[in-house]
């Protein structure tokens, strides 16, 4: 997994990386995109409310984003997806872990039209309503927009992590835990 910074940085996990270094310190590098198309490794993003993001490529190609709002606002999505398209394969699946939802995260307009621009999206396709009435941004849907640009489906979107304890949520309940989404590769 990486030490992530809420940005747009990209770690490749080649064959040049010692993975059995890896059980003492499983960070290898600072960013918010992760990518390998090795099969003994498992690829990791840890949040506690921002989105989590896998894309499986055609040709065994796996990438994992780490969606906060000002990720998704700089354009991870994008970044995300010429990962997984690097070596011209198309994303055959899409899946987001456990992140908040709109019913818990209340925002700022400005911030908003942010996190619309960077996903290729006008704002009303990423907005919700909290539950208290406020405007909010809704992860899923600007996780949902931003792969829409690029033609790719959301094939599997996790529960809100504000609203079901199973998650950890800084947001909402001040957690200092994270939780993992992990991809395992299979040969």
């Amino acid at each position: 997994m990486l030490d992530e910074v809420h940005g747009v940085t990209v770690v490749e996990i080649d064959h040049t990386v010692d993975v059995g270094q890896l059980d003492q310190r499983p960070t290898v590098g600072t960013g918010d995109v992760i990518v390998s198309d090795r099969f003994d490794v498992h690829l990791a993003v840890w949040t506690a409310d921002c989105a989590p993001l896998v894309l499986i490529a055609e040709d065994g190609r796996v990438v994992g984003a780490h969606g906060g709002w000002r990720g998704l606002a700089d354009g991870v999505i994008d970044v995300a997806v010429d990962a997984a398209r690097d070596n011209g394969a198309a994303v055959v699946a899409a899946v987001l872990g456990p992140s908040i939802g709109p019913c818990c995260y209340a925002f700022g307009r400005d911030d908003l039209a942010a996190v619309a621009q960077g996903v290729h999206a006008g704002e009303s396709d990423v907005a919700g309503i909290s539950t208290e009435g406020e405007r909010a941004l809704d992860v899923p849907a600007a996780v949902r927009a931003g792969l829409d640009h690029h033609g790719i489906a959301l094939d599997v979107v996790g529960p809100c992590t504000g609203c079901d304890d199973r998650w950890f949520s800084n947001r909402i309940r001040s957690d200092p835990g994270r939780h993992a989404t992990v991809v395992v590769i299979g040969s």
